[in-house]
């Protein structure tokens, strides 16, 4: 049996009228849509808020304040983590460049004097998930006793603590 074609009456269901009934009822659910969307309180921020979040990072930090007095002490070896990029003229005395792009080279060049049982004070730009990258690397190497230092190289000259020049090259 052979189905006849649509009638006219069922082709012409989409009358123009229709259609124009059919745009405004899109035209007002855009509408509510977009002013409640606009009016909600509940909205999610724009900005991420620092102080929601919690860094887990590889070692404990150490407020400024306390490296100042383990630096008089002279335990503790100081570790310039900022990246080339990030590096300025300065640092803390005595401070050596360990960085994450080179770390394997840089720890090559300083085995020679750093033990497992040594203390380490990392420090950077304030910026502590990079650092907290090489504590990490430290720390699988057997370097167990490491901290970083809270507020970076500008808490350290902001507390007053000594800062030194360095050579152009970074080292």
């Amino acid at each position: 049996m052979l189905l006849a074609p649509p009638s006219s009456a069922a082709a012409g269901a989409w009358r123009p009228a229709s259609l124009r009934e059919a745009g405004l009822l899109m035209l007002v659910a855009f509408l509510v849509t977009g002013v409640s969307w606009f009016l909600r309180s509940d909205g999610l921020p724009l900005t991420a808020d620092a102080t929601g979040y919690e860094l887990e990072l590889a070692a404990p930090l150490i407020q400024v304040d306390q490296a100042l007095a383990l630096f008089d002490e002279g335990n503790y070896l100081f570790v310039d983590a900022r990246s080339s990029v990030d590096l300025e003229f300065t640092t803390i005395p005595g401070a050596f460049f360990i960085r994450q792009d080179t770390f394997d080279d840089d720890l090559l060049e300083y085995f020679d004097f750093m033990g497992p049982d040594d203390h380490f004070i990392l420090f950077g730009n304030g910026n502590l998930l990079p650092i907290s990258n090489i504590a990490t690397r430290m720390i699988e190497r057997g370097y167990e006793n490491v901290v970083i230092l809270k507020g970076g190289l500008s808490a350290w000259r902001a507390a007053g603590g000594d800062i030194s020049r360095r050579t152009g090259d970074g080292s």
